[in-house]
């Protein structure tokens, strides 16, 4: 286990103080200072029996918006409940509340977080070269596999919470809505195709 250190100063490391920790296993997962308690079990005789109570600990894969893909953690139902989304639970909670792991995904986090803004700045940069040709945009079908249909709808999403002025991703109401909105204002620009009659 890794031992928590707390450095006075600019001293060397070898002069740390080495803290003790009460409850080693927080610092392999998220579990928001969740501790193991202890009492007594006290039946009708009043006899004492000293019992132990573990936090409520779960095993999730929890999707990271940041990263585009499942994060496998450890965490208390606490941790769970907290900001909505690991992004933000590891962005927005102090160091001292997420020990080692919980310091590790935020690591991970804030790498992809500025992956994903220089990726942005670059097809900022991009969008005034010419756009690309028909078939390179024919070829892409969002059916080719579940995760990229995934990452379809997600894009569906994002792009109907822009248009709505919404943080984040819409609701699946407002994304349908959206689509048909999208759908009806494409077919009063394109003209509508009448059926030719053929003569006998």
């Amino acid at each position: 286990m890794r031992p928590s250190l707390v450095v006075r100063g600019a001293r060397a490391v070898s002069d740390a103080i080495v803290t003790s920790q009460p409850f080693k296993r927080a610092q392999f997962g998220l579990f928001q200072g969740k501790t193991k308690q202890y009492g007594n079990n006290v039946p009708f005789s009043l006899r004492k029996t000293r019992r132990t109570w573990l936090p409520n600990v779960q095993r999730k894969r929890l999707f990271s918006e940041s990263m585009q893909d499942f994060v496998r953690v450890k965490l208390t139902t606490a941790a769970l409940k907290t900001k909505g989304g690991i992004d933000n639970y590891v962005i927005q909670t102090g160091s001292e509340t997420l020990g080692f792991k919980g310091m590790q995904i935020r690591q991970r986090v804030r790498d992809a977080q500025a992956r994903n803004a220089e990726s942005e700045a670059a097809a900022q940069a991009s969008t005034s070269k010419p756009a690309p040709t028909p078939s390179r945009a024919a070829t892409f079908d969002p059916m080719e596999s579940r995760r990229s249909a995934l990452k379809f709808v997600r894009h569906t999403r994002r792009l109907a919470a822009k248009a709505l002025g919404l943080t984040g991703f819409a609701s699946a109401k407002d994304t349908i809505n959206y689509m048909k909105e999208q759908k009806l204002k494409q077919d009063r620009l394109l003209p509508r195709r009448t059926p030719q009659v053929i003569p006998v």
